[in-house]
């Protein structure tokens, strides 16, 4: 069974992936002045889609978690990978309530304080998903 986990796990990485590229193409569409602004459909769903993958993630990396919880406890990197994992959910709820600048105002419309947060939201999330993955494949 713990096989099978693997693969849906893997396959909720996929699902996470397909969303990441949804909303960055977007935003660097956004950025680059290409897009004056960004349709709230195609923000919604790849937010969403990220969501599902990010849950989906986190709930087979529990089943995953607990036949070897007393080791992975011991293991600094298994706590750096929480810890990425942590920053994603944080950072999720903050993209949710930045993400609608998008939909209203060209990115060159914006000052240097209002795309601060924006630009710091997207560094968390490359960060943190690199971060995560590549501890993921130095763990196991």
């Amino acid at each position: 069974m713990e096989g099978l986990i693997l693969y849906v796990h893997i396959g909720f990485l996929c699902i996470a992936g397909i969303g990441i590229l949804l909303a960055d193409s977007s935003a660097l569409a956004w950025l680059r002045g290409k897009r004056e602004t960004v349709d709230a459909k195609a923000l919604f769903v790849a937010h969403w889609v990220v969501t599902i993958g990010l849950s989906g993630l986190i709930l087979t990396g529990l089943y995953l978690f607990w036949p070897m919880r007393s080791y992975l406890l011991g293991q600094p990197l298994f706590w750096l990978k929480m810890g990425f994992v942590v920053a994603l959910v944080i950072n999720s709820f903050v993209i949710e309530a930045l993400m609608n600048v998008a939909q209203v105002r060209p990115f060159n419309a914006l000052t240097t304080a209002q795309k601060f947060p924006l630009m710091l939201s997207g560094a968390v999330s490359v960060i943190c998903w690199a971060g995560a993955f590549l501890v993921a494949i130095t763990l196991f």
